[in-house]
């Protein structure tokens, strides 16, 4: 997604409970290689224009029957 001039690549993590911790906590560092990867990938094919990249992780945690709680992290990692 662009973010003004900032091309933003956005990991979402849907949880239904907080049984095994929080959806932002499943972006571990091997995900994270994987989606840099990806975002090189991404970047070398398009080369869109842009001011900048960074990487944000959105977590839904959505416990059956209740309100879903939404975090949004920016530039979670880099």
């Amino acid at each position: 997604m662009m973010d003004g001039e900032e091309l933003v690549f956005v990991e979402v993590k849907l949880r239904r409970s907080a049984g095994f911790g929080e959806p932002v906590e499943a972006v571990t560092p091997a995900k994270q290689r994987r989606l840099r990867l990806a975002a090189g990938r991404y970047l070398a094919e398009r080369a869109p224009a842009h001011g900048g990249v960074r990487f944000d992780v959105v977590g839904v945690l959505a416990p059956a029957g209740g309100k879903p709680r939404i975090t949004h992290v920016r530039q979670a990692f880099f």
